[in-house]
């Protein structure tokens, strides 16, 4: 294996062809060609060439330079807060100034860079809790991170949980189940399991967390068509919801968020243990043939030949690749296109050899490493990069592979096309994938899923992304419409393009579980399921429009006794309206005979009031309403002063009046009007002579 160091003291990774087949994933520097390499087989410490000193380099955190940038411009949280949070805290936790802080938000997908104003490095459940507990109390949005493989949103002014603390594995030979931490990535359940003839559900990458991956379908490359999705398989979990509470969760124990987990990823908690089946196998037929790109056209007729009858022991994927001339890279696959086909089948070798041999046939193969294989070797099969970078992903799954959809995929991706990605790739599904199960992973009819990955700077995904969105527009004929979660990224947490990967008739109930665990979706930085909207019944609804449009005659009539406007204090009556002032008005002395009907009312209300300067502020209306009738009760208070004069500070002549109205309305279609309005009681201060006619 070759690493290599780019200009700005990034790492990369090469696996070479030997026993070992090609490692798919290739990053070049995008400022300079010019890479510096180095042999190493050990990550943790790398000697460089030139002028560059030794570097320690953590496997989980290779390219530094562009990790210690998320040091810069990040909110810093209240010094108490975090001091009252890390005392209860028995794992870490890391604020934008500490050292470490760097190191513990990076992920593995260099493509999104996290900047929370805190870090909790949990050791426990317990710390899950607090964290989250924390998090809620101050409003601030839960991310949790394991290895960092599938970039979604930022984790940007949020309380980040990191989990790789927490990588404990036990195995239970006898029940063939494995229970795993929220932080332990494949390798582990790998090392713990195949000493006993048993073997998980993983996926293609040793390196990738348990967890995240099973919540999110877990398409095994190894195994899938078998036993089908990894979250099939899944018998408990642990998780911490948004109140803080650490949920023990199985069929039988809280049913529903058990559904919605698998499948619904970290949307409703954090997971801090899972349990699991494991199935007995020690051996595969497993490895690659490698192909000219120029043979592409075969190799990929005949792939589609050999799935359309594929028995559910025969797992497998083609990928259309392209690596440029780097050294570790075999020279036949230096700067070319070329076809990787992957296979990993659970019977007889035999068998296995008359399955591919159409394979073999189809054109002349550049390297052929299938054989039987232990399955603690299974990362041979793909070998995914070992080293952090940034890398985009796209993803469509495909009902069928038939002629038309392998020609399609040709003009897009095979030998003469413009093609800026690393890989447009295609994972056959159906077998036990396509079993139902009591669980949110959805389309279960799809036969495969496209895969488009590009690895480069942040600045080369602009291109990436315009290709992909040509390529999934040109098998939409071929898409059942919907996306596989684990294979979405930071181009893809749309509303639309999340309920893409979901069942249509799941969606609306995952939102119904979000709701009851997750009502201020404190977990919306992911791919992210909002709580359900309750619709407020139609009666509620009806209500509510009524109480604005009774508030809205109430003030049209105020307002037109205020600007002295006939049109507006007309609309808000009935024509037989009747409006009687005497209960208050007798109170200051003044004979104000009832009015009645509307445009009696109007001729005597506009001439009084109009001239004065007027102020009406309407208040505590309260309105019960029965079918198109209401009854009314509120306050008015309303400021008099002579033209002109106020409000001013030196005013001499003011009347200032706080009544009630006693009133009830008539529905008039979608508004109401007022049939009879009496001033039941008044509170007076001033000069009651401003209020005379003709004053």
């Amino acid at each position: 294996m070759l690493l290599y160091a780019t200009p700005d003291c990034g790492l990369g990774q090469v696996h070479g062809i030997g026993p070992e087949p090609v490692c798919a994933v290739l990053h070049r520097h995008r400022r300079s060609s010019r890479i510096l390499w180095i042999k190493q087989t050990q990550y943790q410490r790398v000697p460089l060439r030139g002028r560059l000193p030794w570097a320690e380099r953590p496997r989980r955190h290779a390219i530094d330079a562009l990790s210690t940038r998320v040091r810069c411009n990040v909110p810093m949280l209240d010094q108490l807060k975090r001091a009252s949070l890390a005392a209860q805290i028995t794992g870490s936790v890391f604020g934008p100034e500490d050292e470490g802080f760097a190191a513990e938000c990076a992920p593995f997908n260099l493509a999104v860079a996290h900047r929370p104003c805190v870090v909790v490095g949990a050791a426990n459940s317990t710390d899950v809790q607090v964290a989250v507990r924390f998090a809620a109390q101050h409003r601030l949005p839960v991310a949790v991170m394991a290895t960092g493989h599938q970039a979604t949103i930022p984790a940007d002014d949020a309380v980040l949980i990191t989990t790789h603390r927490m990588a404990q594995v036990s195995v239970d030979a006898a029940a063939r189940t494995a229970r795993v931490t929220a932080g332990a990535h494949w390798q582990q359940v790998i090392d713990a399991a195949t000493p006993f003839g048993l073997a998980p559900l993983n996926g293609s990458s040793p390196l990738v967390g348990v967890v995240g991956y099973t919540l999110g379908g877990g398409l095994s490359p190894t195994m899938g068509r078998a036993h089908g999705w990894a979250a099939d398989h899944v018998t408990s979990l642990e998780v911490v919801t948004a109140d803080g509470e650490l949920r023990h969760v199985d069929a039988a124990s809280e049913p529903d968020l058990f559904w919605a987990l698998r499948g619904g990823k970290s949307n409703f908690g954090v997971v801090t243990a899972m349990e699991f089946a494991l199935f007995p196998v020690e051996q595969l037929w497993a490895g690659g043939l490698f192909f000219d790109g120029a043979d592409a056209v075969a190799v990929l007729h005949a792939y589609a030949q050999v799935t359309a009858g594929a028995p559910d022991a025969l797992s497998s994927s083609i990928a259309l690749l392209r690596l440029p001339a780097l050294p570790g890279v075999p020279e036949f696959l230096a700067d070319r296109f070329a076809v990787h086909v992957r296979i990993s089948y659970l019977g007889p070798a035999a068998e296995a050899a008359d399955l591919v041999a159409p394979l073999r046939a189809a054109a002349p193969v550049l390297a052929d490493t299938l054989g039987p294989m232990p399955y603690a070797s299974f990362a041979q099969i793909h070998n995914d990069p070992a080293d952090p970078a940034p890398f985009m992903e796209r993803t469509a799954m495909l009902h069928s592979l038939t002629a038309e959809a392998v020609e399609e995929i040709l003009a897009a991706a095979g030998p003469t096309a413009d093609c800026p990605v690393h890989f447009v790739e295609l994972r056959h599904l159906g077998g036990a994938l396509a079993r139902t199960a009591d669980n949110a992973v959805g389309h279960r009819d799809a036969q495969f899923a496209l895969w488009i990955v590009g690895v480069g700077a942040p600045d080369d995904f602009t291109a990436m992304n315009a290709y992909a969105d040509q390529v999934l527009q040109r098998m939409r004929p071929w898409s059942t419409g919907g996306r596989y979660l684990n294979f979405m990224a930071a181009q893809d947490t749309e509303a639309s393009d999340v309920r893409a990967a979901y069942d249509e008739a799941d969606y609306p109930r995952l939102r119904s579980i979000k709701r009851r665990f997750d009502p201020d979706n404190l977990f919306r930085l992911n791919h992210n399921i909002p709580p359900e909207e309750r619709p407020m019944p139609d009666d509620n609804l009806q209500l509510l429009i009524d109480q604005a449009a009774i508030a809205d005659a109430l003030h049209r009539y105020t307002a037109g006794l205020d600007h002295g406007d006939a049109d507006l204090l007309t609309s808000s009556l009935t024509e037989d309206a009747v409006v009687d002032l005497s209960p208050a008005t007798s109170k200051i002395g003044f004979d104000f005979p009832a009015l009645k009907p509307r445009d009696t009312v109007v001729g005597a209300l506009i001439p009084a009031v109009g001239p004065l300067d007027t102020s009406h502020v309407i208040s505590n209306i309260r309105a019960t309403v029965h079918g198109d009738t209401a009854h009314v009760n509120c306050y008015a208070m309303a400021q008099h002063y002579l033209p002109g004069e106020g409000p001013k500070p030196d005013r001499t002549r003011h009347a200032l009046m706080m009544n009630r109205y006693d009133a009830d309305l008539t529905r008039d279609g979608s508004t109401w009007r007022i049939s009879r309005l009496t001033i039941d009681n008044a509170w007076f201060e001033g000069d009651a002579t401003v209020l005379l006619p003709g004053n």
